[in-house]
């Protein structure tokens, strides 16, 4: 039986999961509108992402428990250029932008590659699914070199990743929030259960 303090905590955490996922879709619905707001979206998480990091690995190689030298000052240099790197990313979006359409055509031409030589070599796999990974994997090899030739295809498909990212998290908290469910398993057991 939950205690009241219980009741209160798991109504906030449900009306804090509606609030993210309203926040997450109305993210989502701005940038199928706006592509230019979802690069400035994927740039500013790349940058915070990029800072996080720096921080952390700062802060690990100023721990005392951490002997060697060469570790401390690996950490503290890694934690200083992804500082560095997030300070760049926001000083120079276009340049950021860039490097991420071609992070994403290289990805492409990878999973395209690895599908094709998975559909060719694998004998265990069905005759249909091998020639589906084949097809998948041409057309992710066609979607790649579209990407390398135009540029603003790659924007296209990272900001309706983003958008399509963002409304599926915004549905699926909106849903537990609304029905009471949780992502992870009630550590408040019975006896019976154990």
């Amino acid at each position: 039986m939950k205690t009241e303090s219980e009741k209160g905590i798991s109504k906030g955490i449900r009306i804090l999961q509606i609030i993210i996922g309203i926040i997450a879709i109305a993210l989502s619905i701005s940038v199928i509108i706006n592509p230019g707001f979802g690069i400035e979206i994927l740039v500013f998480l790349l940058s915070v992402s990029l800072f996080v990091v720096g921080i952390e690995r700062v802060s690990i190689g100023f721990l005392p428990y951490i002997r060697k030298s060469s570790t401390r000052i690996s950490n503290i240099v890694l934690g200083g250029l992804a500082i560095a790197l997030s300070i760049i990313v926001i000083a120079f979006p276009i340049f950021t932008t860039g490097l991420l359409v071609t992070l994403l055509a290289l990805g492409l031409l990878f999973i395209g590659v690895a599908r094709i030589l998975h559909g060719i070599l694998d004998k265990q796999t069905s005759k249909w699914s091998r020639i589906f990974l084949v097809a998948v994997g041409i057309l992710s090899i066609g979607i790649s070199f579209m990407v390398f030739t135009n540029p603003l295809v790659g924007i296209f498909i990272l900001t309706f990743m983003l958008a399509v990212n963002l409304l599926i998290i915004g549905i699926e908290s909106i849903v537990h929030g609304a029905s009471g469910k949780r992502n992870i398993t009630s550590s408040t057991t019975s006896p019976t259960n154990v």
